[in-house]
Formats: structure tokens, sequence, C-alpha cells
């Protein structure tokens, strides 16, 4: 009897390993089977990857179709389009896919003048480049004694600019639609070129600017020096030699009191030495050949 129930067990066990060994060795061939089948396909992938670049190589790169016959630049500043081709690393007769329009690109945008840039080919053989250059708003002095005989520039979004001198010679000024101002009294992280400036206290110069633009006042003066060395003011100057100070903040209603000085000073046909809109009533004004004083009916007519 314990002989049947061990004779039982040793058929059961033999069972069991003949099973797992048919189980594992399916298993191996079916592995086999799909690494075999991954090999020859990433052979062929490869194999036809390697056939297409060919193919594509003599098609597009190797092909006289494709080389650049014309190259189009469109610029609205200082640089002449013999001078964008150079930056842009670009040239007649280059295959025109060989082109890295992104390096190109960058090559243009690392121009601190340039505000931007767009770059297209048209096949089969055109090169299309079109450079948008930054415009001055402003002339830019440092009070740091490293900066302190260096002059830079600012368009409106306060990005700073200097002059760029080429190899031949030749120096690039930043465009500019008028006379600009100086603005002084900008500290030394403020003159990165290329870069915006961070402190309130230029980007708030900027904004004046731009009103006065837009204003009557702006009209009747020449900005010719705007101080920022104080924090809560802006001490502008004159070409006529009129001196306004401005508070920091909200230019509009200083504006508005500003029109009316000058207003009142053109119909009495007096000329204005100095304004203090930092004060809000009684505003402090001089006249030339005058002491100062306070006018408060221009203040009632705002």
């Amino acid at each position: 009897m314990f002989g049947n129930k061990r004779k039982r067990r040793n058929q059961y066990l033999l069972e069991v390993k003949v099973h797992t060994e048919a189980r594992t060795k399916a298993r191996a061939r079916w592995i086999g089977a799909w690494l075999t089948a991954a090999v020859v396909l990433s052979m062929t992938s490869y194999g036809l990857y390697r056939l297409t670049s060919a193919g594509l190589g003599r098609v597009l790169f190797a092909n006289p179709q494709f080389a650049i016959a014309r190259i189009t630049i469109e610029t609205d500043g200082a640089l002449t389009p013999q001078q964008v081709q150079r930056f842009a690393g670009v040239r007649v007769g280059q295959n025109i896919f060989s082109v890295d329009l992104r390096e190109a690109q960058r090559n243009l945008e690392l121009i601190p003048q340039v505000q931007r840039v767009e770059i297209r080919r048209e096949l089969p053989q055109r090169l299309v480049i079109r450079v948008s250059e930054r415009i001055a708003v402003a002339r830019l002095q440092s009070s740091s004694r490293q900066l302190s005989d260096a002059v830079f520039y600012v368009d409106r979004a306060g990005v700073v600019m200097k002059p760029i001198r080429l190899d031949d010679g030749t120096v690039l000024q930043p465009l500019a639609a008028r006379t600009l101002p100086l603005l002084t009294g900008a500290a030394l992280a403020d003159v990165r070129v290329g870069r915006a400036v961070e402190s309130d206290q230029m980007r708030r110069a900027l904004v004046l600017l731009d009103a006065l633009e837009q204003s009557g006042a702006g009209a009747a003066m020449e900005v010719e020096q705007i101080d920022l060395s104080k924090l809560h003011h802006l001490t502008l100057t004159t070409k006529q030699r009129m001196t306004v100070r401005f508070d920091v903040q909200d230019f509009r209603p200083q504006l508005r009191r500003l029109n009316a000085i000058l207003a009142w000073a053109q119909q009495h046909q007096r000329a204005v030495a100095s304004v203090d809109l930092t004060v809000n009533r009684g505003v402090p004004v001089s006249f030339t050949g005058d002491a100062p004083v306070s006018r408060t009916t221009p203040t009632r007519r705002t």
C-alpha cells in the first residue's frame, strides 16, 4: 500500500517535471523567435533609414537645383543687407536645406539693436530674411565711475544698446527717430547691453517720456536730460533751459498741471524757468528773470 502511494507520487513529480521542462522550452523558443524578429526588423529599418538618407542626401543636399541663388533681405534700420547676411552666416550658392534657420536667427538676435527676425525658405533657390531694429528713445549714462564716459541707448521697452564697431571700422548707431534725451544717474546694474533695465526708476523715466510725447507739454518743449538720482523724483531739463520736477507716481495729473502752466505762460508771454510738480496745490513756478512764486490759478483749471 505504501509502495503504491510512493509510486504514484513519483509518477506525479515526473509529470510535473516534464510539463515544466516543456513550458520552459516553449518559452525559450518564443523568446528566441521574438528576439530574432526584433533583430531582423531593426536591421531592416536601419537599412531603409540609410537607404532613405542616402537618397534624400542626393535629392536634397547634393542637388544643384536647391543651391541658393538669391537672398532677399528686408531691414528697417541701420543694418545694411550685406551686414545682415554676414551676421546671419548665409551665402549664395549654399544648399538651401543645409541652412540652419534657427541658428541664423539666433546670430542676428544676438545684436542688441535687432528686435525681431524672420527667416524662411522659398523653394527652390530663395532665402528671405526680415529684420526689425529697435528704435532708441533715450541715451543712458551711468553714475558709475567705470562707465561714466560711456553712453548707451535704450528703446521704449528699456532694452540697452550700444553702437557696434565692425571689423572694417564702421560704427552702427542705434536707430533713433529724433534727438534723444540723456538719462543720467542710472545704476551700474541697469547698463547691461542686450537686456532690459530692471530698476523702477529707469522704467518710470521711460514712461514719462512716452507720456510727454502724447501730451501738449511734450510738443511745447524739447527734453534734453532727465536726472534719475533721486528715489522719488525725476528732474527734467529742456533745451529751453527749463527745469521740471516730477513725482514718480501718476504722471497724468502732473502733465495736466504742466500743460496749464505752459499755456498761461504763453498767453502772458512769459518764459518758464522751473516748475515743481511734486506739489499738488500751489505749484511752485519761476519765470526767467523772476523770483519763484506759487501759482494756483493753473491748478484750478485742471
